[in-house]
């Protein structure tokens, strides 16, 4: 049988499902308070034979120890037992003739309460006359408060639950699961209360639907977990499981068993074996989905303690033969566990994929029902205003509830283990020579530390869950990468809504800063080829021109300054160059000042990582070391041999000039313009540089810097300026360089 409705809109039933629940607590707890009620506080004596104790007389203020039996003033006269007040009737009286007897004298008693004076007597004769009168709240104990909410939460949670979704099969037999928890401890809540007796028709009403709410509860659940988390079979066993259990207990209504025990207990304890079953074949199926197997196992966890407990407690005692009945009532309880703990794996886990905004909902019901309850107890108890205990509940409950939300909230998420997304978008800013790409991928990984980072081949339409949460997908956006975040917090968790919505913002916030990183550099790459392109058409001309027409003796200082001018230009031009590139470079410009020196060069490079993409600036100050130690070798020695070494090892470059022919030890040597200069260009690079003498007459100068790659740029490059044209330029030997 399908429940759902065409069209059915959420708001609408939960207002339905607050009047249901509303109507059924109020309707319990008139059923409580129509009872006549002498004031007393009764507690049974050491056997059942013996006549109750009386506790605490509320009514008239006597205190009584022994209440032996009633009368009234027509003469009639009953005799008082102390199983008269046996809470559950089924555990002290398994066997239905004891069973009848004991509701026959219910009636027995309940008619003598209803005399408009009832006569107390001891066991030594009459104690006191008083007049019945219906029950007051304050006369309630607490046993019948716990039992109605747990009675209506069960009502809640599975109308909750079958509400949004309403064409699931398993939240459908939830639901049965929480009206047969609500007919089972509505009707206990009554029953198991009472002051002394209650009617026969009405007390045997009330254990009926006890029973049958216990046999509903059972056969939904066992139907639930052929259910949930899979589908088991294909075959209809739910709806026989459920009429199943209702035939059993059609059967107990009929007393066709001998008792409770096999009516009632052995059909229980063999439904929750075959929870066990189920629940084992469930976890065969879903041992290797994360998101199932998180959900079901929360779900077991909550449902075994809390059934598991109250059978221990209560059925498993009194097949045995001892009577649980004072047990049962603290023990609901534990079924309050059970609904409790499966809300919080709905809220956690996303049982029967309601999501986070279920949580939302219940502990809006909890709010609104605490304060209800707390405004009635102000009256009901302390005799407070109506006007002032609804102010007093307002702040209790709006003091209480803000912060245990949040609390709640934080925990339920794991939002207080995550990042700050303000704080990892600071480190991807702050964090320099990364591509959008690798700066976007890596602030994902901080905020929401996946377990994959997949980029996408196709770009989703939007930010999406996908696979139930296991998965968040991110759509490209200008620099950014589509991509596929899987297994949050490390596989701690699935992604949520509110993951989404953080996502989105902070994508389009990194966009947009991507966005102006990109133009800025664009910007400065235009600027550069202005530069180069204003260098050579003015000063690369007038110098050409200077050079043609200056005498001999000022041509290399002009070649030198052309040299300058072209290495300027084509580092502003070029937008950095491979080491490959840049050491071919070099060793053209240093043979040929060897040569014209008439001095040996020797050069060694490495083999491997020549693929290095190196910067414009970082270009030039290379450049201007190497040219500055050649310098110093040719200008201050009179060397027969240059030895030029390179290395590269991890992210590190080093070279050394070394030469021979040294006229004084590095010691003796005067910092000048040209020293400076290397230790400047050193110092701006981040490197170091040192002097070392090998042998007797040889000096070697060596520096060592990091280095960091260029980014790779994948969009289409700016027009580079055109480099003068210094090939055909005469050459001549340079002489003393500057």
């Amino acid at each position: 049988m399908d429940f759902r409705l065409p069209h059915s809109v959420p708001a609408r039933w939960l207002t339905a499902l607050g009047a249901v629940a509303a109507a059924a607590g109020a309707a319990v707890l008139a059923l409580a308070l129509a009872q006549p009620s002498l004031g007393l506080e009764l507690g049974a004596a050491d056997t059942a034979e013996a006549p109750p104790r009386v506790q605490q007389a509320h009514a008239g203020g006597s205190v009584m120890a022994v209440l032996a039996g009633l009368g009234n003033a027509q003469g009639l006269r009953m005799e008082l037992r102390s199983d008269d007040l046996a809470p559950e009737p089924d555990t002290t009286f398994p066997a239905y003739p004891d069973y009848n007897r004991f509701l026959e004298r219910q009636g027995e008693i309940a008619a003598l309460l209803r005399s408009p004076e009832v006569t107390l007597y001891g066991t030594e004769g009459p104690l006191q006359t008083l007049v019945p009168s219906a029950r007051s709240l304050g006369q309630l104990p607490w046993q019948f408060w716990l039992q109605l909410v747990v009675s209506v939460a069960g009502r809640v949670v599975g109308g909750l639950v079958w509400i949004f979704r309403q064409g699931d099969p398993a939240s459908r037999y939830f639901a049965l699961t929480g009206v047969g928890l609500y007919l089972s401890a509505g009707s206990a809540t009554v029953y198991s209360t009472r002051e002394l007796a209650l009617a026969t028709e009405l007390f045997r009403t009330l254990h009926l639907a006890n029973g049958l709410g216990s046999m509903l509860f059972c056969g939904a659940f066992v139907a639930v977990l052929l259910h949930y988390p899979t589908r088991l079979t294909r075959l209809g066993l739910g709806p026989l499981l459920v009429v199943l259990y209702l035939l059993l207990w059609g059967a107990s209504a009929a007393q066709l068993f001998e008792g409770f025990d096999t009516a009632l207990r052995v059909p229980v304890l063999l439904g929750f074996l075959a929870t066990i079953a189920l629940a084992a074949w469930q976890w065969l199926r879903v041992r290797q989905d994360l998101v199932l197997r998180a959900a079901f196992q929360w779900f077991l966890f909550a449902w075994f303690i809390g059934s598991g407990l109250f059978l221990l407690l209560v059925f498993v005692p009194a097949l045995l033969g001892r009577d649980t009945g004072s047990a049962q009532a603290p023990s609901f309880a534990l079924f309050l566990l059970i609904y409790l703990g499966i809300a919080f794996g709905i809220a956690r886990y996303r049982l029967f994929d309601l999501g986070l905004w279920w949580f939302r909902a219940w502990v809006t019901v909890i709010s609104v029902g605490s304060l209800v309850a707390l405004d009635l107890a102000l009256i009901a108890v302390l005799h407070v205003d109506r006007a002032l205990a609804l102010t007093v509940s307002l702040v209790a409950v709006g003091s209480l509830y803000l912060p245990l939300h949040a609390w709640l909230w934080r925990r339920l998420t794991g939002s207080e283990q995550r990042r700050d997304p303000i704080a990892v978008m600071q480190d991807m800013v702050l964090s320099a020579n990364r591509g959008p790409a690798e700066a976007w991928t890596d602030t994902l990984r901080g905020l929401f530390q996946p377990l994959q980072v997949e980029r996408l081949a196709q770009s989703p339409p939007h930010h999406r869950l996908a696979d139930d949460g296991l998965s968040l997908e991110l759509p490209a956006d200008r620099l950014l990468p589509a991509l596929r975040l899987r297994y949050a917090g490390n596989g701690r968790r699935l992604f949520s809504p509110h993951d989404v919505k953080t996502v989105r913002t902070l994508q389009m916030l990194c966009g947009r800063i991507f966005a102006y990183g990109e133009a800025t550099r664009m910007g400065m790459e235009q600027e550069r080829q202005r530069i180069a392109r204003d260098m050579h058409d003015s000063l690369g001309g007038r110098l050409l021109t200077l050079l043609h027409l200056a005498p001999e003796t000022l041509q290399p200082q002009i070649r030198e300054a052309l040299d300058d001018m072209r290495l300027t230009v084509n580092c502003l031009s070029s937008g950095g160059a491979s080491l490959e590139e840049a050491l071919g470079q070099w060793r053209a410009e240093v043979d040929e000042r060897c040569d014209s020196a008439q001095v040996q060069l020797r050069w060694q490079q490495p083999e491997d990582g020549l693929d290095l993409q190196l910067e414009p600036e970082t270009l030039l100050h290379l450049q201007r070391l190497l040219r500055e130690l050649v310098s110093n070798a040719l200008r201050h020695a009179s060397p027969t041999l240059l030895q030029v070494r390179f290395a590269l090892s991890g992210s590190a470059l080093s070279f050394s000039v070394e030469n021979d022919g040294c006229r004084l030890p590095p010691a003796a040597w005067k910092s000048g313009v040209g020293l400076k200069s290397i230790r400047y260009r050193m110092e701006t690079l981040g490197g170091q540089v040192n002097c070392q003498e090998p042998a007797p007459g040889s000096v070697r100068q060596t520096c060592v810097l990091p280095l960091l790659p260029a980014p790779v740029d994948s969009e289409p490059s700016l027009p580079a300026a055109t480099a003068p044209d210094l090939g055909e330029l005469p050459k001549q030997p340079l002489g003393n360089p500057l």
